[in-house]
């Protein structure tokens, strides 16, 4: 008889004898061992929200499934503790509270805030940390990931990788690329020097141009010279303003160069037709599995998920916990987190992840190109990429 169903046994007086709260219940369960704890924090709007409402679901959902199966994980149920949103203001208590209470894990389903805030926390001494989203959060020091910190994202520097491979895909090696970067932010600088070693051992010219700090009020030189040099691509790690004023002057002149944004695709992009940009959320967005998912959701819990891809990410974190666990065999945080940076048996919709243990993140992920039509970001390519292998 499983580990599981003996404990259960005896716990079945319980069952028959007044009971009390779930609190209480929980209390029991976790002090003997047979219910370990998960900390669930919302999303940037909350848990009323579309986002919130079907993150929270599949996190239900998960934990239904759990608890419905025979062997539940490592004999263990699990339950995932919905908390109210972070601030700067309470969360070292709420640090304090959950190590006290026993929380092995916590679930972040928000955004860079939740990173920033608990990073120097518990980035060393748990509980685990996880974030269901995590592209503009560092969760390293010193070039190496935190012990209890974890991102289901790729880090932003995944465009490096996806531009190197669209231009093998795409571009004629006659054709020169001229990169744009900055030489006083780090990270800009990174990226433009590691692209162009990637585009250059493909074969590709490159020519690399350097912003210094904010940039010029003019790119006049920049355009001109790229023009003359024959690029038919020019890659741009400075902002979205950048980007604007660039096209704004070359797109009526002969030669002009295609622009590439090497940062996150946002609104203020949409104006500038055939501006292309690499993003990790669309492929998840076109994932027909999380349409079954929600199905499976609403029967089983009885929310709405109108926000598919929250559903999934939440779903997949879950099922990156539960295989951490059932590695790891315990709850205590160290042993849990060595045993997440090798997990292998979870999915991110109908896309199998493995864990990356040098960064903390999967080693690939799908990825779409964009190109702006139309004030609208159209996909024009899909293909997996690979994180790179070195880090921010």
């Amino acid at each position: 008889m499983d580990r599981k169903k003996i404990i259960l046994l005896l716990l079945l007086p319980f069952f028959f004898c007044p009971r009390p709260g779930f609190a209480e219940d929980l209390a029991i369960g976790v002090e003997d061992g047979w219910i370990w704890q998960v900390a669930v924090l919302p999303p940037p709007g909350g848990w009323e929200t579309e986002s919130g409402i079907s993150a929270l679901g599949a996190v239900r959902y998960a934990e239904w499934k759990v608890k419905d199966s025979p062997d539940g994980v490592a004999g263990r149920d699990i339950r995932f503790l919905k908390e109210p949103p972070l601030s700067e203001e309470n969360a070292e208590e709420r640090v304090t509270r959950w190590r006290e209470n026993g929380v092995a894990a916590v679930l972040s389903l928000g955004g860079a805030d939740d990173v920033s805030l608990l990073r120097p926390l518990l980035g060393r001494s748990g509980p685990v940390f996880l974030s269901a989203y995590g592209e503009g959060s560092g969760i390293t020091e010193g070039g190496v990931p935190l012990p209890m910190m974890f991102a289901l994202d790729l880090y932003r520097d995944f465009r490096i990788v996806a531009f190197a491979e669209y231009a093998k895909r795409s571009l004629d090696r006659r054709n020169g690329v001229a990169i744009l970067g900055d030489r006083f932010d780090p990270s800009l600088e990174r990226f433009a020097r590691n692209l162009g070693d990637m585009l250059s051992s493909s074969g590709l010219s490159v020519t690399h141009f350097w912003l210094a700090g904010a940039g010029p009020d003019s790119f006049r030189m920049i355009e001109d010279e790229a023009i003359s040099d024959g690029v038919s691509v020019l890659v741009s790690w400075a902002g979205s303003m950048v980007v604007r004023d660039i096209w704004r002057a070359v797109r009526r002149k002969e030669g002009a160069f295609r622009i590439w944004y090497g940062g996150e695709p946002g609104r203020i992009l949409l104006s500038f037709n055939g501006v292309l940009a690499a993003d990790q959320e669309v492929p998840l967005e076109r994932d027909r599995s999380f349409v079954t998912l929600g199905r499976e959701i609403w029967r089983r819990t009885r929310a709405v998920v109108r926000d598919a891809s929250a559903a999934g990410r939440a779903y997949a974190a879950c099922g990156w916990i539960f295989e951490g666990f059932r590695r790891a065999g315990s709850p205590e945080p160290e042993l849990l987190a060595k045993a997440m940076e090798s997990a292998t048996d979870f999915a991110l919709g109908s896309f199998p992840l493995t864990v990356n243990p040098a960064t903390h993140r999967p080693f690939a992920r799908e990825v779409a190109i964009l190109e702006v039509k139309d004030r609208a970001f159209r996909p024009i390519d899909f293909f997996t990429v690979t994180g790179p292998g070195y880090l921010p």
